[in-house]
């Protein structure tokens, strides 16, 4: 019997739509066709599929029979794909899909499953919700599992069935089990009874691909309520090899091998045989269906995309931090959850929320979140209106609020002009960055619920180039360093070539060209938005030590208004050639809030 490495992990799982996550279509899929029923196959590959059935692993016998079946079939059916146990060795959340209804045929089938090895653990509810989370609202939908043995991840599949037969109108769940001990297979049973599916059991190749046309077969054909499985007055005797085990609608049926397939008119001379219920669970609780949706405001719709749902247990560890407990792509997943406390999150773009739940015994809950997400729209103007070149302007997305020492919380780093970012309401900051140097603009802007606030930020930077010459529009030497600097000394830029070129914010400044062993330096002011060229002529001779050391380390300015210094005033302390060191204001951003926000916006 399939061991379960996770009996103490007390939780069912019912993983949503994993969205991005290896869903591949083949460019010879089928076109789309309403009228194909819909139908996803769960393949089992957990670490027990590798284990031999005669002379070949169970996976590969698998495999086989699905690589023949799928062209044909996919003509038929729309069919989907999810795969478990395939990705890591211990995980109970280990469930994938890898294509959607109507993505897998022949093509598609062969690229995601050609190297897929027996990995890992059997979360088979999990996979199963997987499986119903891509069912078209009000049509029917046939999923087939493929499975070695039980959920070794400690879920009850017979309350996992109901559930989502509850929820999903025409589900059936079909079974093919594959193994030579039939106890391990009988847990499997209960699925198909309560959704009115088919329960095959096989032990060798030949039955195995008998028995997968026996379901599809069956699937051809519409639901029907379930009925409850036979019972007889003593069970019949282990089958020998060659045994096909079948259950349609409640009742199990047993083929030899060789035996004609069920459309055949032998089929009806099947025998009635008990199934022995699963082995009682010790988990004494049982767990409860809990649905999630999201609004981006309060009283508006529910969001169809983009969500990421992440369920934590409630209970903080020794390190402080929260155990994950599952990730749910689909925009309203469902999750079987053990009664408790739990911290569910969830984010739509950077915008989210976390909230407790209680999930109590026998109640199921559906959870519903509100946002109140709006969008932000950032873009950039030079000082002659036009807009900043691509690939010169970066924004920075901070925190209104700052620290003791003056420091924000970065929500998002170089963020790109013209995309929609999605936040929760509230107010932030914006420093937008033109070029490399420091021509920086700071604006705070507010952020509405369910609409786009667009912020435009105007730079008033120049693009200064720097040439050391032996006169005055000569050619530029090379091998010359140069380092930009403020009235108060601090340096802006450091470089080494002949034109180095910089977009530096309006004010005054020095520059000094190292060449030879020599220092020479000039400096100069910048107007908002004048490009400019600024030379340094070496025929001027060199840089003193002492007006060097002056414009490296400028005494410190006494404070304003105390007096001291020619054309020191109230206005604020003068620099070097005049100028205030107070940074010129820059232009406020122009808002435009009037955009609704649609959760459609990437």
């Amino acid at each position: 019997m399939r061991g379960k490495h996770f009996a103490a992990l007390k939780l069912l799982l019912l993983p949503a739509l994993f969205f991005g996550a290896g869903i591949a279509a083949a460019e010879d899929a089928p076109a789309p066709a309403p009228d194909r029923p819909a139908a996803v196959l769960v393949f089992d590959a957990s670490k027990s599929m590798g284990d031999k059935l005669g002379e070949t692993a169970k996976l590969d016998v698998a495999l086989g029979a699905l690589t023949q079946a799928i062209p044909s079939q996919a003509k038929q059916f729309s069919l989907g794909l999810v795969a478990f146990g395939h990705r890591k060795d211990s995980n109970c959340a280990d469930s994938e899909i890898l294509a959607k209804t109507g993505e897998l045929n022949g093509g598609s089938f062969a690229k995601l499953l050609g190297g897929i090895k027996a990995t890992g653990q059997a979360p088979i509810a999990a996979a199963i919700g997987d499986a119903a989370s891509l069912a078209s609202e009000g049509k029917p939908l046939d999923v087939v599992l493929i499975a070695d043995g039980e959920d070794s991840c400690d879920a009850d599949l017979c309350e996992t069935a109901e559930a989502l037969k509850q929820k999903t109108n025409g589900l059936r769940i079909h079974v093919v089990g594959l193994g030579d001990k039939p106890a391990d297979l009988e847990p499997l049973a209960c699925m198909a009874k309560v959704t009115g599916g088919k329960f095959i059991t096989a032990d060798n190749e030949a039955d195995f691909e008998t028995g997968l046309g026996a379901v599809f077969a069956a699937m051809s054909a519409p639901p029907t309520p379930a009925a409850p499985i036979a019972e007889a007055e003593a069970p019949p005797a282990p089958p020998g090899p060659g045994h096909v085990g079948t259950q349609t609608l409640g009742e199990t049926a047993v083929l030899k091998s060789g035996a004609p397939k069920p459309d055949a008119p032998q089929a009806q001379a099947q025998r009635t045989v008990p199934v022995s219920p699963a082995p009682p669970k010790t988990q004494p609780l049982r767990p409860v269906p809990v649905s999630f949706n999201a609004l981006i405001t309060e009283g508006g719709a529910k969001l169809q995309s983009g969500l990421i749902w992440r369920v934590y247990n409630a209970k903080a560890k020794s390190d402080g931090g929260f155990e994950l407990i599952s990730t749910h792509r689909e925009p309203t997943p469902t999750a079987a959850l053990l009664p408790g406390e739990y911290l569910v999150n969830a984010a739509y773009g950077l915008s989210n929320l976390t909230r407790k739940i209680k999930v109590e015994g026998g109640k199921s809950l559906e959870e519903t979140f509100v946002l109140n997400t709006g969008g932000l729209a950032m873009r950039a103007l030079l000082a002659t209106g036009e807009e900043c070149p691509k690939g010169t302007v970066r924004f920075d997305i901070m925190s209104d609020e700052q620290d003791q020492f003056g420091n924000r919380e970065t929500i998002l780093a170089d963020a790109q002009p013209h995309r929609v970012i999605r936040l929760n309401a509230g107010a932030y900051h914006l420093r937008s960055l033109y070029g490399d140097a420091n021509a920086s603009v700071g604006v705070d802007v507010t952020v509405e619920p369910g609409r786009i606030t667009e912020a435009t930020i105007k730079h008033t930077g120049a693009k200064i180039t720097f040439r050391l010459v032996q006169s005055l529009g000569g050619e530029a030497l090379a091998n010359t360093k140069w380092t930009i600097l403020t009235s108060a000394g601090d340096t802006v830029k450091s470089n080494v070539g002949a034109l180095p070129t910089h977009i530096l914010a309006a004010g005054s400044y020095a520059v000094v060209a190292d060449h030879d062993g020599q220092s020479y330096s000039r400096k100069f002011s910048i107007e908002p938005g004048n490009d400019k060229q600024i030379e340094v002529a070496v025929e001027d001779g060199p840089t003193s030590p002492e007006a060097l050391k002056a414009l490296l380390d400028p005494p410190e300015a006494p404070p304003p208004g105390t007096g001291g210094l020619a054309g020191e005033g109230p206005g604020g302390a003068v620099g070097f050639d005049g100028f205030t060191r107070a940074p010129a204001d820059p232009n406020a951003p122009l808002l435009n809030p009037g955009a609704l926000f649609r959760p459609s916006t990437p």
